[in-house]
């Protein structure tokens, strides 16, 4: 029975960790796509890779790279403007996990100018917008792209018909892009005078430096990750501290917990479709976890006064312990593992629960 109740509370904390850690990967590629995250960040490693401002102006504008952007962009948004878009659900549940401050005024768009002012420095702003920029370049078409572009020459409509010791020339040419020139002379040594090895090197370079950005990009994620698994344990609630004894000291309510689980078991919720609609996966999620101990339970407003969630949350941080703040860490760790490590988890302890404990022998039995 002892270990039956262990293995119970693990399911429970489990199953908490599984659907709140969907909710997160629901918020995060929300605000991947909200803030285009993926083409900013590549729209930066194209400018520190090609670092000539005239010829990377000219990478985009040329036809294959052109061809990429979405006709139907509508800009980058800021945090801000990504925030105000968010489902009533979700900003229901952030107002509840945070402290009110002064709202800022709302202040009308100031109308556009009717000629936008010379910048005063060297051209650096990007050649496109943010919101504008792919998300993702093959890097044959990349290497296809730059090897265009440097052939072309001012005033032409287009690419001169040349082969590799045009290229090689172009190339050898550079001189404000020292960075640039040093990696592309290096694929000129690797080609030994092979126009289609010397493509090949330049799509080689631009994926060695996209592995490198992947990684970098990972590791940013990760933190915003660590970040969205914190607000949504606060918004919820979920300190696992006190989940685990909750289900430790009830038995029904371990019960109800368990029964939900192996439902979820038999499905594997982490390789379906990511959710996009974020107003139900918050609903979704509360009627999955209705019946473990999560969520905050404000007093009623006296009489003639409205419910306000800020004086909700203020209600309840001043009651907020020590035990309870570690509680919503170790929950925002766990989340942070992702979804599948958790799927995988749960359907062991349910296999462990179902399996129970082996039964003695009967010549030992006394």
């Amino acid at each position: 029975m002892f270990q039956n109740a262990i293995i119970d509370v693990a399911i429970g904390l489990i199953l908490m960790y599984l659907m709140l850690s969907l909710l997160c990967t629901v918020v995060n590629e929300y605000i991947a796509t909200k803030l285009k995250l993926r083409a900013s960040t590549l729209q930066d490693a194209l400018q520190k890779l090609i670092d000539d401002p005239t010829l990377l102006t000219n990478f985009y504008s040329h036809g294959l790279i052109a061809s990429n952007f979405s006709a139907s962009a509508t800009g980058s948004q800021s945090a801000l403007q990504a925030v105000a878009n968010v489902p009533a659900a979700v900003k229901n549940m952030v107002a509840r996990a945070l402290t009110p401050s002064a709202p800022a005024p709302a202040v009308a768009p100031a109308p556009a100018p009717a000629v936008a002012p010379a910048p005063a420095a060297a051209p650096a702003a990007a050649p496109v917008k943010a919101g504008d920029h792919p998300s993702y370049l093959a890097a044959g078409t990349v290497a296809l792209a730059l090897m265009g572009t440097l052939l072309k020459r001012p005033g032409q409509a287009g690419p001169v018909a040349a082969g590799f010791a045009e290229v090689e020339t172009a190339i050898n040419g550079l001189s404000v892009a020292p960075k640039l020139k040093d990696a592309l002379q290096a694929s000129l040594l690797k080609a030994n005078g092979d126009i289609d090895k010397l493509q090949q090197g330049i799509a080689t370079w631009f994926d060695d430096s996209m592995d490198r950005l992947s990684g970098a990009y990972k590791r940013k994620m990760k933190w915003i990750a660590m970040l969205i698994g914190l607000l949504v344990a606060i918004a919820f609630n979920a300190d696992s501290f006190n989940v685990a004894t909750t289900l430790w000291n009830d038995p029904d309510r371990r019960a109800s917990t368990i029964a939900i689980a192996t439902e979820v078991a038999k499905k594997d919720p982490s390789q379906q479709p990511v959710q996009t609609d974020l107003n139900k996966a918050v609903t979704d999620t509360e009627k999955m976890l209705r019946s473990l101990p999560i969520g905050w339970s404000c007093p009623a407003p006296g009489p003639g006064k409205e419910f306000h969630y800020w004086t909700c949350a203020e209600y309840e941080f001043s009651k907020l312990t020590l035990v309870q703040f570690l509680g919503w860490i170790l929950t925002a760790a766990a989340l942070s593992l992702g979804a599948p490590f958790w799927f995988d988890l749960l359907n062991q302890f349910i296999n462990l629960r179902g399996t129970g404990t082996k039964p003695a022998r009967e010549d030992q039995k006394t």
